[in-house]
């Protein structure tokens, strides 16, 4: 699959998401395109760090080992050492003494692939072409499926990773979104790396390197009784921020596989620091209990930021309407509201077309709702990703304009909801949803 192009590897690295669809051994030998593709050649990696920054190793970074390689890139990690510090350590070593290293700064490296952009543009032409022949097909099944807009939304998404720049840009958002202090930032459940700033170009960006952070893959194969706990509790987290981007920033990670996530864990106290320093003024000894006082925090690392979309505020307003239609089985009322907000539409031009269509919206509605009497809208028992195309499909079907970007969020939604399944298919969509839809929902 490497050797057909990054837009082959990527659709693999989705495909090996849903083991509800693909067999668990097939989504097992794709999972390695997550972070274990083919390299580029250091010779490679460094005419770029100089086409992007000059000297660069003058500048203090000093570049180390590969940590992981995609579809698009690889990366590496670094330090980036202060002039500063630099000059305390050439001092030291004519003294005979240690270098010091509190002010350099651990750095992950991202650079591109050589001739990305080329390849990407080849790999969609491909596509483009294979699903236009089978559109062609006069068979009505295959044309409702219509493959060349399924190929052109790919392409859009995919487009978005040769540019790193525009990958910095989007992990400012984020972070913008998700911490409104250092403090909270701190306190998060969810981390994302901060560019650095002046070390950004198309084809390479720095960032601050996560220690000791590990591929949430590697829980994904714990079977034990504490390994489903710790899944549970980090499948709550990937789904309330999912929901956090979609509903309430209208900012959306759109390539959320295992590669893309890692974990980082600490051991914290669990007594307040007004306890522990009353303890320490009392003299209590309580250094048996100290180890059992601690408690575990987990949280998510979220990499690789280039895909990411927004929908416009008609197409949000009917996502919102959607998801309550499905909690409150309001379908028809649903869809004559998406038929009155679209920019254009043609359902009221065809007798009977509005009620046609929010007949058809009623029913998607109807079963998911059933679903949610008989199992439970659990990840395991529905696909929300599927859901969501099916009304794409009757969008298009019915003349109803949406933005193209919903596209983007059903991708991502399917990505999103293979992974989450894999960590907890108990986790149950209405409870953690319901907060979002009414505005209210913390991460």
């Amino acid at each position: 699959m490497q050797a057909l192009g990054p837009c082959f590897v990527k659709l693999c690295q989705w495909i090996a998401t849903r083991r509800d669809m693909v067999p668990p051994h097939v989504c097992d030998r794709l999972a390695h395109l997550h972070d274990q593709g083919t390299p580029h050649s250091w010779k490679y990696t460094h005419a770029a760090l100089t086409k992007a920054f000059s000297d660069y190793q003058a500048k203090g970074l000093e570049v180390h080992d590969v940590i992981g390689c995609g579809s698009a890139a690889q990366v590496y990690r670094a330090k980036l050492v202060t002039p500063g510090s630099r000059e305390m350590d050439n001092q030291q070593k004519g003294d005979g003494t240690a270098g010091k290293e509190d002010n350099d700064l651990w750095v992950a490296v991202k650079v591109l692939h050589p001739k990305l952009d080329y390849l990407v543009e080849r790999d969609m032409w491909l596509m483009d072409t294979v699903a236009k022949l089978v559109h062609s097909i006069p068979f009505e099944a295959i044309r409702m499926a219509n493959l060349p807009r399924a190929a052109s939304t790919f392409g859009n998404v995919l487009r978005r990773q040769v540019d790193l720049n525009v990958e910095a840009s989007n992990l400012v958002e984020f972070r913008r979104n998700f911490y409104s202090s250092p403090r909270e930032e701190k306190t998060s459940m969810v981390l994302f790396p901060r560019p650095v700033d002046g070390w950004v170009s198309r084809e390479v960006l720095v960032e601050e390197l996560i220690e000791d952070a590990k591929p949430i893959a590697e829980f994904l194969r714990d079977e034990s009784e504490e390994g489903r706990v710790v899944r549970k509790e980090l499948g709550s987290v990937l789904l309330r921020a999912f929901l956090k981007m979609v509903f309430l920033d209208n900012f959306v990670h759109a390539d959320l596989h295992p590669g893309n996530c890692l974990v980082v864990t600490k051991q914290l106290p669990s007594r307040s620091l007004l306890e522990r320093f009353w303890t320490k003024v009392l003299s209590l000894d309580l250094t048996a209990n100290e180890t059992k006082a601690e408690t575990t925090r987990r949280k998510i690392v979220f990499l690789d930021a280039g895909i990411a979309s927004s929908l416009s505020p008609n197409d949000q307003r009917n996502l919102l309407d959607l998801f309550r239609a499905v909690i409150l089985n309001q379908g028809y009322d649903a869809g004559r509201l998406m038929v009155e907000r679209a920019r254009y539409e043609r359902c009221s031009q065809v007798p009977g077309g509005v009620d046609a269509f929010s007949r058809g919206i009623e029913n998607i509605v109807s079963e998911f709702h059933d679903n949610r009497k008989k199992e439970g809208l659990s990840l395991g028992a529905v696909r929300i990703g599927s859901l969501l195309g099916r009304v794409l499909d009757l969008c298009r079907v019915h003349g109803v304009e949406i933005d193209p970007a919903m596209s983007s969020v059903v991708i991502s939604t399917l990505v999103l909801e293979g992974l989450g399944r894999s960590l907890d298919p108990n986790l149950n969509l209405i409870d953690f949803s319901i907060p979002f839809v009414l505005g209210r929902g913390r991460v």
